[in-house]
């Protein structure tokens, strides 16, 4: 089966270092050599050591779909523990 990433050719691949030291990469994989040709969003995770293997998943559309809802769930209720955590406990206002 012949694989080749159309995100890298398009430019579109995504990638971030987190604070950990890892890194994210985020692409879209087209499986062409299969019928029909298969779609995948790639994700790819770096060890956080050179010695370390890297973990790589491929998702169907659905599936990444699923993975963005729940990351983007999980941000916002972060973001709220956070909001809530700089609120003054006797319920007053900062300026």
């Amino acid at each position: 089966m012949h694989t080749r990433p159309a995100a890298a050719q398009a430019g579109q691949r995504l990638s971030f270092r987190t604070t950990c030291g890892r890194q994210i990469r985020i692409g879209l994989l087209v499986l062409r050599g299969i019928q029909p040709p298969a779609e995948r969003v790639s994700l790819g995770i770096s060890p956080v050591s050179r010695a370390g293997e890297e973990t790589w998943v491929g998702f169907t559309v659905a599936e990444a779909r699923q993975l963005a809802a729940a990351l983007l769930a999980q941000a916002a209720a972060a973001e709220h523990v956070q909001r809530a955590a700089r609120r003054p406990a006797d319920g007053s206002v900062r300026i």
